[in-house]
């Protein structure tokens, strides 16, 4: 499995991940590329699950199907998203499929002069369960859902909280290192807002994209950290940290 995240705040776009790889049958399978760019649509995307498609790694899939998408002409995160969802229906064979396959695809788009976020899921796991936190009901079919524009900004107004130092983290992956993480989170954040209030010292948040990014890049490691020192049968989660950072374009919007 893996661990993919997308950190969005007034900074801007983080997308990372985690570089290990495993086999069908939980035994370590070396490294691969997890993070891509989409320069020619401010956007990027990350990948968890099944790592081929049609018996083509993801390292070699991905990147033709980006160049393909470019070359092509589609012109916005929404049309990248669906053209996936439909090529991974199409193409992906059974094994592939009952892996489970997930994508987050997150970057800045432009309408009526401004700038605004957008995050793509497209999977074919359809469940989480509440007790465990395990994905369930894996299908054939992919979905495709845009849940932070259209979704979750509007019940939160999310924009206008960015600007007070809030954001918003969408991650997916291994049960007990997604949940973990949410863990580590929560308890680190307090521990970095006592620090924060220290009035003789001079610590302060992160007033930066590169500065968010040593944060998530911290809080990766300690997942890292714990897979490492497990009794799992692979380390599901670890390998180093893959990031793409998208800075908050200046004509950005402040309210959903």
């Amino acid at each position: 499995m893996t661990l993919i995240l997308a950190h969005l705040s007034k900074f801007g776009i983080i997308h990372a991940s985690d570089s290990n790889l495993t086999s069908s049958a939980n035994t370590s399978a070396g490294q691969g590329q997890k993070t891509f760019k989409l320069p020619f649509l401010n956007g990027g995307l990350t990948i968890a699950g099944a790592y081929s498609v049609a018996g083509k790694p993801m390292d070699v899939w991905m990147p033709n199907f980006i160049s393909a998408q470019a070359s092509g002409g589609v012109g916005s995160l929404s049309q990248f998203a669906e053209a996936l969802r439909k090529r991974l229906e199409a193409e992906m064979d059974s094994d592939e499929k009952n892996s489970g396959s997930m994508a987050h695809i997150a970057g800045y788009v432009e309408k009526d002069g401004f700038q605004h976020p957008e995050f793509y899921f497209v999977r074919n796991v359809y469940g989480i369960s509440e007790s465990n936190g395990e994905y369930f009901d894996v299908r054939n079919q992919f979905a495709v859902s845009e849940d932070f524009w259209n979704r979750d900004c509007p019940k939160s107004n999310a924009m206008a909280a960015f600007q007070s130092g809030a954001y918003q983290l969408y991650i997916n992956g291994f049960a007990s290192g997604r949940v973990g993480y949410f863990m580590l989170q929560e308890r680190m954040n307090s521990f970095f807002r006592a620090i924060w209030e220290q009035s003789q010292w001079k610590f302060r948040p992160p007033q930066s994209l590169a500065e968010t990014v040593l944060f998530v890049k911290l809080y990766m490691n300690v997942v890292e950290t714990l897979f490492q020192v497990s009794d799992y049968s692979a380390p599901f989660i670890g390998g180093g940290c893959q990031i793409h950072e998208i800075p908050q374009p200046t004509n950005t919007v402040t309210r959903c």
